[in-house]
């Protein structure tokens, strides 16, 4: 079990803990749960999943979120600005 005094020292502006769901799970939750967050806000995701140092940084590739910081379980994404629709 991962105690909240091994939480890196990181500025973050809410928590998501993926508890011990799969990776993928967890992405997708992560992701409903980001869809109504402003750009530049960061993040703390907690993911026990041992293939989640490979898959989360993939994820924020992919999505164009950046992966701050990282030292598995702990995740630091800050999401991207939102492009403005014209």
């Amino acid at each position: 079990m991962y105690l909240e005094n091994n939480i890196p020292n990181w500025q973050f502006d809410d928590e998501f803990d993926g508890g011990e769901e799969s990776c993928g799970r967890v992405i997708v939750n992560l992701y409903l749960y980001i869809r109504n967050q402003p750009s530049d806000y960061r993040i703390l995701v907690i993911s026990r999943d041992p293939g989640a140092p490979v898959e989360i940084p993939a994820w924020c590739r992919m999505t164009k979120n950046e992966l701050t910081s990282m030292q598995h379980p702990y995740y630091l994404i800050t999401l991207k600005p939102v492009l403005k629709k014209r």
